[in-house]
């Protein structure tokens, strides 16, 4: 899922202090059970992370993309990653083999072994599929030069766009970067461009850099990238210029481009996916009901934001919204005056205001189709650098389904959480990363897990196969609009129970945020498996 709560890590976190270990839950996994196999990873898999790396130099916010190849056997034939750090140009890995498992639930491991300047080194990561075509994952390396975690996800490439990766980025997309600035800063971008024959021909984007926010018109580029190393197996890598920042990217198809920055210091990276023919362009054809999920940084620290509007001829409605602004929780439904607008210059671009007891929550987004879309939160924009503006953005998808109960929320989910957890009442933060295969049956979970928090006890140890229990409480509809409030509590061995607020798109899919605000800043989402 898209953040930027990596970038606010500082120091490492106890284990115990922050899941409350010491009488916490005896929940163990249960035996695998599903349709999955080794063969259920087969081909060239486009992957990224965002997270935190800890080695002898020391601590620091760590992003990477790639492609690896898996034979549907157990063995990762090669590959190729970019890795960013803050400030730094990007290391160039070319993956030179590994292996990999799979339980019959979709959850497994891969292991890749990267060169990168003439060292090797090994990579560890916890994966759960959601389908043959991709899935969820959890950087979990652990060795002696080197301890990182992150989360992302992977998708199965298209091998003919792969052998030409300028030309099949053609058409309009809709794109979603953050991380950091040449200084240091929270950046987040997101905006719309049209590429043809390599060129990007129109654009337009909002960003949000270190608390100043601008918008307007984009160019740039696409063409093949020489630097290549001659010993790596690449899958549709090339180097692209947009708004005068130069990234990697990495095709998945023509419907999905993966970016990764690569010169003077930034560390960005994110997502361009195909903007659809019939994407709304007024208030009249973008109805019903919407679910939000945006992470990044404020004044404070770390902060969420999830929630739910219904929209109706430029009017929002209906608004339930949950905001944990570093431990601060402020969930409210006490929304009015709700109003849509959009931009017609540029297709799919909008505005969403909300007024929470006088306070006005003001959002921009782009669709990329009827039900999908990035956001980008610009409330308080007349303040100023440095009075409010948090750099948070995230998705926006259209809900269908409800309502929502045991009867249609059942059946086998990947889900991951990414944030940050706190070392008490000490204000330490550090990263903490998730991903779990989930059974759900009368709304109860019962699955397994990997978790990774940089650890002063466990020499920065993941813990593995956690068992999952807990459940899911629906008082309403389920969908929100009825103003009430699902909740999910989140069971882990050895750990007290977490509780979070969950807001269901579809009986496949929900986002989920951290709701007791004390010891956790997380968001998530849970995916069923097909």
């Amino acid at each position: 899922m898209k953040r930027l709560l990596f970038i606010l890590t500082t120091a490492a976190a106890l284990f115990t202090a922050a899941c409350g270990g010491g009488g916490g839950s005896n929940v163990q996994p249960p035996p695998p059970t599903g349709k999955y196999s080794l063969a259920s990873l087969n081909g060239t898999y486009a992957f990224t992370t965002s997270g935190e790396v800890v080695t002898a130099a020391g601590e620091s916010p760590l992003a990477r993309v790639g492609s690896f190849i898996s034979n549907g056997q157990g063995s990762i034939m090669g590959g190729i990653e970019d890795v960013v750090l803050p400030n730094q140009l990007n290391s160039i890995g070319t993956i030179t083999g590994g292996s990999y498992t799979m339980a019959s639930n979709g959850f497994g491991t891969v292991t890749l072994n990267v060169t990168s300047g003439g060292v090797p080194a090994t990579l560890s990561f916890a994966i759960t599929l959601t389908s043959t075509s991709g899935g969820l994952l959890t950087d979990v390396t652990s060795t002696q030069s080197q301890a990182s975690t992150g989360s992302g996800n992977f998708f199965l490439q298209d091998e003919a766009d792969c052998s030409s990766p300028v030309s099949s980025v053609s058409g309009s997309y809709v794109f979603d970067f953050s991380g950091l600035n040449a200084s240091g800063a929270p950046v987040s971008l997101i905006g719309e461009f049209t590429v043809s024959n390599g060129t990007i021909t129109t654009g337009f984007s909002d960003a949000n850099v270190d608390e100043a926010l601008t918008n307007g018109a984009i160019s740039g580029s696409f063409m093949l990238d020489g630097t290549t190393p001659a010993s790596a197996t690449s899958c549709g890598r090339g180097v692209a210029t947009i708004a005068s920042q130069e990234y990697e990217f990495y095709v998945v198809d023509s419907t999905r481009i993966r970016f990764i920055s690569t010169v003077d210091g930034a560390m960005l990276t994110g997502d361009a996916v195909v903007q659809s023919a019939n994407v709304p362009t007024s208030t009249a054809s973008f109805n019903g009901g919407f679910v939000f999920s945006l992470a990044g940084s404020s004044n404070n620290g770390a902060i969420t934001e999830i929630g739910r509007f219904s929209a109706s001829g430029g009017n929002a409605s209906d608004v339930l919204a949950d905001v944990d602004n570093a431990g601060e929780l402020h969930p409210s439904s006490a929304f009015s005056g709700g109003t849509i607008t959009f931009d017609p210059a540029n297709p799919g671009r909008g505005t969403i205001t909300f007024t929470n007891n006088s306070f006005p929550f003001t959002f921009t987004f782009y669709l990329s189709s009827a039900t999908s879309g990035v956001i980008q939160d610009t409330s308080l924009s007349a303040a100023g650098p440095g009075n409010g503006v948090d750099i948070v953005d995230g998705s926006i998808a259209g809900q269908s389904g409800s309502p929502f109960s045991s009867s249609n929320i059942t059946g086998t989910y990947a889900m991951n959480w990414s944030g940050l957890v706190t070392n008490g009442g000490a204000g330490i933060t550090d990263e903490e990363d998730l991903v779990a295969q989930e059974n759900i049956s009368s709304l109860g979970l019962s699955g397994a897990a990997d978790l990774y928090q940089f650890t002063s006890t466990t020499g920065l140890a993941p813990q593995i196969n956690l068992g999952v229990g807990g459940s899911i409480s629906i008082p309403g509809d389920g969908a929100g609009d009825d103003g009430q409030r699902n909740v999910m509590t989140v069971d882990l061995t050895g750990a007290n129970a977490i509780t979070f607020v969950i807001y269901f798109v579809n009986p496949q899919q929900a986002f989920f945020a951290i709701s007791n605000g004390q010891t956790h800043l997380d968001s998530g989402v849970l995916l069923l498996q097909q």
